[in-house]
């Protein structure tokens, strides 16, 4: 759930698709590295998926990776 709430985010400013198609994942480490790897250790769970997705845990975007990819 947390990946595919964190994916959402990132995808409001970065274009994984084409970063993922050119080959050079730089701006997917870029956004992880700024949102969630370097505050991993200064925030409990709850506020880093806040901090980084601007809400609390939300399985909605969950089920739309899963009604994306499967339906």
């Amino acid at each position: 759930m947390y990946a595919a709430q964190f994916m959402t985010s990132m995808e409001q400013t970065v274009d994984v698709d084409g970063a993922i198609q050119s080959g050079d994942l730089s701006p997917i480490f870029t956004w992880l590295s700024d949102n969630i790897w370097s505050k991993g250790s200064l925030m409990n769970t709850d506020e880093l998926v806040k901090s980084a997705t601007g809400e609390t845990l939300n399985a909605k975007h969950f089920q739309n990776h899963l009604r994306s990819r499967y339906l």
